[in-house]
């Protein structure tokens, strides 16, 4: 129990950096677009596919799947980034006021 407490504070302090980039947004607003982020992030398979079908025709369903698979990775891992910045931020702005 106590390893996952320590992981759970280190992801957080490690999001502390991110957090200090952050735009103008509170963190229930920047938790919201990270959720839609990593909820929607599959569509870029669907949308890898297409484009490859398109440009390459049946070859392309393994390229696009490929790609897409990638781009939703990313959007994926951009989306926990934010949930996590926004959980600090949250947790952080009332201690932060003063």
């Amino acid at each position: 129990m106590r390893v996952v407490n320590i992981l759970v504070i280190t992801v957080f302090v490690s999001a502390v950096p991110v957090y200090s980039f952050a735009d103008d947004y509170s963190g229930i607003e920047r938790m919201g677009e990270g959720t839609e982020d990593v909820v929607t992030s599959p569509d870029q398979i669907v949308e890898g596919i297409s484009e490859g079908t398109e440009e390459q025709g049946a070859a392309g369903v393994v390229t696009g799947t490929a790609s897409g698979s990638v781009d939703a990775a990313g959007q994926a891992a951009e989306g926990g980034i934010d949930i996590g910045a926004g959980a600090v931020e949250t947790v952080l702005d009332p201690l932060m006021e003063e």
